[in-house]
């Protein structure tokens, strides 16, 4: 039923913007990355904005409204979304942009972070039984504010803050059996960032202990790509 209502709030938001003229800009900031199997992906270098946010707030297309101040100058990636939230924001931003764009599946944001990634700790545990605690404590996580985007690491390929303390959600679901069309009714989804967590749908705010799996993130935030 919620999953309903959400795809036809943004089926209207569509139709609101589909006679506006296209803005190419959040297009034309990505970065082309050659993937694994050769094709190109277009990356967006820093994670959605604040400022992004705020626009799409001001536009009426976007409904969360983040604790923090937002305006449309504020220069840190937006945090506190949950995956409602990010629908949302792509049903406006393809509408302005002309379609496309969406969040990267977990392989490939792992390819964009291959030069970062780092040696994983030994197990604590061996029994599969254990496997949900057996990295617990191990895992690294940045804390500290919401720093100013930019300021982590920037590849060679020239994606910035892969590395920083906002987790990252993908678009590859937790749980199996939830492909295709039933995909839409996938209860947690990947989230990349220093480690690998699992965060169910309607969660904002990782800390109050919604985390499936590993230390919880810091934050939670996102990342546009888009195969044209």
């Amino acid at each position: 039923m919620l999953r309903s209502a959400v795809a036809m709030a943004v089926g209207a938001l569509i139709l609101s913007w589909a006679g506006l003229p296209h803005d190419t800009s959040l297009r034309e900031r990505m970065v082309p990355v050659k993937m694994a199997d050769g094709h190109i992906l277009h990356v967006a270098p820093i994670e959605v904005t604040a400022a992004d946010w705020a626009l799409c707030v001001q536009d009426k297309g976007c409904t969360f409204s983040p604790k923090a101040p937002v305006t449309p100058t504020s220069p840190q990636p937006v945090t506190g979304v949950n995956y409602f939230d990010i629908h949302q924001y792509l049903a406006w931003a393809n509408a302005k942009s002309g379609g496309g764009l969406r969040l990267p599946t977990r392989d490939e944001w792992r390819w964009l972070n291959r030069s970062l990634e780092k040696p994983k700790a030994e197990p604590l545990f061996t029994d599969p039984r254990l496997a949900w605690a057996a990295n617990y404590g191990q895992e690294e996580s940045p804390g500290g504010p919401v720093r100013k985007s930019g300021s982590f690491t920037t590849t060679a390929d020239g994606i910035s803050d892969l590395d920083g303390n906002v987790w990252e959600w993908t678009s590859t679901c937790a749980v199996q059996g939830f492909e295709g069309k039933a995909a839409h009714d996938c209860p947690a989804f990947k989230v990349e960032g220093a480690h690998e967590a699992e965060i169910p749908v309607f969660l904002r705010n990782p800390a109050a202990g919604g985390c499936a799996l590993g230390t919880p993130p810091t934050y939670l935030g996102f990342r546009l790509v888009s195969d044209r």
